[in-house]
């Protein structure tokens, strides 16, 4: 499967809370790698960590939105998306707009790893710290 083919199943399986597809993308030993300042740190494990992840950050972040800006590589091995990223914190009610860059690493053809890379995690943090 090509990146755009990949992403193309992915996302509307991620926005819709599909977990059951994307199991099917997903190495069994796939992990979610959040960075250590943020409400949602830590390492999220398989499709069913993956949802966790998930309603964590819906529980941070009202009306939260993703949209795929750009994406380099393939599932072959590597992928690099970048991602904009929006919503409000439920806490504060301030609202924020960023980017997120993302590693995805591959292995048999699946989708083993996916680290983020925020533009300013300590942002994040302010806007939702009252």
């Amino acid at each position: 499967m090509n990146a755009a083919a990949f992403l193309d199943t992915c996302i509307p399986a991620l926005r819709a809370g599909d977990f059951a597809t994307l199991a099917t993308l997903l190495h069994p030993d796939f992990r979610v790698r959040e960075a250590s300042g943020l409400p949602y740190a830590g390492v999220f494990h398989g499709a069913e960590g993956w949802r966790q992840l998930s309603r964590i950050v819906v529980k941070t972040w009202d009306g939260f939105r993703f949209d795929v800006i750009e994406h380099h590589g393939s599932p072959a091995g590597t992928m690099i998306v970048r991602f904009a990223i929006s919503g409000r914190s439920r806490r504060t009610g301030r609202p924020f707009e960023t980017t997120v860059l993302e590693l995805w690493r591959f292995r048999d053809g699946l989708l083993a790893e996916i680290v983020p890379y925020y533009w300013d995690t300590a942002e994040l943090v302010a806007i939702d710290t009252p």
